[in-house]
């Protein structure tokens, strides 16, 4: 009786304590659900054989029993997992059907020897239940490859590639909006992790309690871009020290690498370093959401700098695959207060809802099944560039990434921008450089310093479609900026800053003979006429420019290179002159057109 009380009691805490740390989805129609109820089964029935051998004084069996129980719910768990990330196409169909087949046969064969007449007259497989429980498992292994099988694109290419929906095709010139110069991102995750830890660090009771959590995707808050984690526990001994939570977080402008704060008057309670019931994943599935399917842990700012965590939840449409995002959760990690909104009526300082992972998915669905799944001549097929990141636009958040036809390495037949909300699509029609080729354009032109590029950025500067990065030490530090020319990324200028890099890459282009139209309505350009009141110059990089004041504002410096017209080396205080530029909303412009009224 105590032997088959106590293996009852052990088997129902293990399964609770499954739970309880892993926490799996209490739902079939999530992958880790149909798992965990395939073990409980599995539970179930060999706590009945238990309690029979018990009765029927086989008691001597209930130990091999357990064992028996333990190691196929550690093998069916471990073979699911396994199975699970191959994903949805053909290979993966064929991976998975190769496994059922062998799983089968194995099923076969054990159900064979089990009613063989002197196999259960000398083991008394069935009578003991360890078979029943081998073959419980086995069956439930079988069920969960159907599941697999099933959601493959063998039978669902034609959804998989309309997951994404057709993208609105737009002009680059005419749909990027130019970004002044003060908002251009130039701060990466990689750099913000190096600065938040030199922040942490400079507080040094705080940084032996904690460490900085992950900063997720740059995000808008009040028209300013900026990173922000939250402070975690350092360990479990740290975390029974302060159960009140961390204090605090970090935030990092992107485009100031010396504006970073460290906000100290909140406690963050519910974070993912948490333990028990104060664990973030396992508050929200104690808190109502244990059937939801939960990802995209992200750490956000709403208007007024409150600090939430924005979780995004997901159905998969085709059994166990291809997810597909619903709405978000919004957590308090203070008071730990949970409420759930749909995309539509998310509240709009939320700047991500659609998980970046299944938008590439998408994506990469979108430009594989563009025939079917049988399409192996390639037909029309577009591959995804190896770089992903998001960009604003607009006031709007977008993944954008490149799009090549298959087989081609270096070369883009496009662009696509997918938002981060709502899921919407633009495609840009342009033949360019991939992201990986301007990052080598950019850090060949300062090789003698072996500085290294960050992933790029599209921008449209002056209308031109250009690739803005960053150049990086060793250390990780930015010491200098490129702009690469997305449609021919020999054109490439540097500079220490970004003004210095802008003016020598408007003069690359102007030098390079690329027909760029930079006097068309599409471009955004503005012409004025006025009258010179001074003209300097200065030669930077070999390239000289022109400072021009006109008409006494001495609050607008205008800057013109050489190359955009031979009339500027001529003029003269109190010439009258004409003029176009494509952003003025700065203290300096610069200048696409020039021509001096008084030279005829």
């Amino acid at each position: 009786m105590l032997l088959a009380t106590s293996l009852t009691v052990s088997i129902i805490l293990l399964y609770a304590l499954v739970y309880y740390f892993f926490l799996p989805t209490l739902s079939l129609a999530y992958f880790d659900g149909a798992v965990f109820f395939s073990i409980g089964i599995l539970a179930l029935i060999t706590i009945f054989f238990i309690w029979k051998n018990f009765f029927t004084d086989n008691k001597e069996d209930n130990l091999r029993l357990a064992v028996t129980f333990i190691t196929c719910s550690v093998c069916l768990n471990l073979i699911s997992e396994l199975l699970s990330i191959l994903g949805t196409n053909l290979i993966s169909f064929i991976i998975y059907s190769v496994t059922f087949i062998i799983v089968l046969f194995f099923a076969v064969t054990a159900v064979f020897s089990i009613f063989d007449k002197s196999s259960y007259e000398n083991k008394e497989n069935i009578k003991n239940g360890t078979s029943v429980v081998i073959l419980s498992a086995i069956t439930l292994l079988l069920l969960i490859i159907l599941g697999l099988i099933a959601s493959s694109s063998l039978f669902h290419s034609e959804s998989m590639y309309n997951q994404l929906g057709k993208p609105e095709e737009k002009s680059f010139k005419e749909d990027l909006v130019e970004v002044d110069n003060s908002q251009i991102p130039t701060v990466d995750i990689e750099l913000a992790n190096i600065l938040g830890d030199k922040k942490l660090g400079e507080e040094l009771a705080l940084g032996s309690q904690a460490h900085v959590g992950e900063f997720t995707n740059k995000q808008a808050v009040n028209g300013k871009l900026m990173y922000v984690a939250p402070l975690e526990h350092s360990g479990i001994f740290k975390w029974f020290n302060n159960t009140s939570g961390t204090t605090g977080f970090i935030k990092i402008s992107a485009t100031n690498s010396n504006d970073v704060e460290l906000v100290k008057d909140v406690n963050l309670k519910y974070i993912q370093s948490a333990y028990f019931n104060d664990d973030l994943v396992r508050h929200l599935k104690f808190s109502g959401y244990a059937t939801q399917g939960l990802t995209e842990f992200s750490f956000e700012l709403d208007d007024s700098c409150k600090p939430y965590w924005v979780i995004t939840t997901y159905r998969n449409t085709t059994f166990w695959k291809n997810p597909e995002a619903t709405g978000v959760v919004i957590c308090d990690p203070q008071s730990g207060d949970c409420n759930w909104y749909s995309i539509e009526n998310a509240p709009s300082w939320v700047d991500i809802i659609q998980p970046e992972e299944f938008v590439m998915n998408q994506i990469q669905n979108y430009g594989k099944y563009v025939h079917g799944v049988f399409n192996f001549s390639d037909k029309d097929k577009l591959t995804m560039t190896e770089h992903m990141t998001t960009v604003y636009n607009n006031g709007e958040c977008y993944y954008y990434t490149g799009l090549s036809s298959s087989g081609v390495d270096n070369s883009t037949v496009g662009f696509i921008l997918v938002n981060t909300r709502n899921k919407s699509s633009k495609l840009y029609r342009m033949v360019g450089a991939t992201e990986a080729a301007a990052m080598s354009s950019a850090e060949g032109r300062v090789q003698n310093m072996q500085y290294t590029s960050t992933t790029p950025i599209p921008l449209n500067v002056s209308g031109v479609p250009t690739y803005f990065s960053t150049l990086k030490d060793d250390e990780g530090l930015v010491k200098s900026y490129s702009m690469v020319n997305i449609e021919d990324y020999s054109i490439v200028a540097t500079g220490n800053t970004i003004m210095e890099t802008k003016r020598a890459y408007i003069n690359n282009v102007n030098n390079s003979g690329q027909s760029i139209d930079f006097s068309g309505e599409n471009s955004g350009t503005t012409q004025k006429a006025g009258t010179v009141t001074r003209i300097g110059s200065n030669i930077e990089n070999g390239n000289t420019y022109y400072y021009i004041i006109i008409d006494n504002d001495m609050t607008k410096l205008y800057l013109a290179s050489y190359s955009i017209s031979e009339e500027l080396p001529v003029t003269r205080d109190g010439d009258s002159i004409s003029f176009t530029f494509t952003d003025g909303s700065g203290t300096s412009i610069n200048l696409v057109s020039f021509d001096n009224l008084n030279i005829r």
